[in-house]
């Protein structure tokens, strides 16, 4: 009964949102060419990665812009305790690891946040390299071809207008890494 009250067509747009993450976020280059741990860390941290960069871009928006993007926040965590019971994780145990991701999360936004308006540019690589390759010191090259993606991503994203994600749409880039240019 409930169900009625909902605003189909804003779950919609939060499910293509949410979808467009979870896409781009398993792109096999960022596994395969970046290096990313293929294990359940290395995809919800390529998935947290993608969620910040569409909420970093939304950030500040007012309206429905601003609504889709906490919808898409919830959906992601919501999802992601929807796996862990499936996984097998007890239920006494979910809320403590929903707590941990949300937190990693929090901390993760922040530091990338303040890398990217930082000047330094070795500020994201050294971010990327803590969280996403655990301070893996021989995953540094990998590390800084992902903070040009995310540099990359960002830009993109801050030149497209609210209404596009409104509608939707996520316009990310794709994600060449080009470990070449790093050497």
């Amino acid at each position: 009964m409930f169900g009625l009250f909902r605003n189909k067509e804003r779950d919609s747009r939060i499910s293509r949102l949410y979808d467009q993450i979870l896409a781009q976020s398993r792109d096999p280059v960022l596994f395969l060419e970046g290096r990313v741990p293929d294990t359940v860390e290395g995809r919800t941290d390529m998935m947290l990665l993608h969620l910040f960069l569409l909420l970093h871009r939304l950030n500040g928006e007012k309206g429905e812009a601003h609504e889709l993007a906490r919808g898409v926040c919830d959906r992601f965590f919501a999802e992601l305790d929807r796996a862990m019971r499936e996984m097998g994780v007890g239920d006494l145990t979910v809320p403590k690891k929903m707590r941990k991701v949300a937190d990693i999360y929090t901390g993760c936004s922040v530091s990338y946040g303040k890398a990217l308006a930082s000047p330094d540019e070795t500020e994201l690589a050294d971010a990327l390299l803590r969280n996403v390759y655990g301070r893996a010191e021989e995953r540094r090259r990998e590390a800084v071809a992902l903070a040009g993606y995310v540099r990359r991503a960002n830009a993109a994203l801050a030149g497209v207008p609210a209404e596009t994600f409104v509608r939707g749409t996520i316009p990310f880039p794709s994600p060449p890494l080009s470990l070449d240019a790093t050497a």
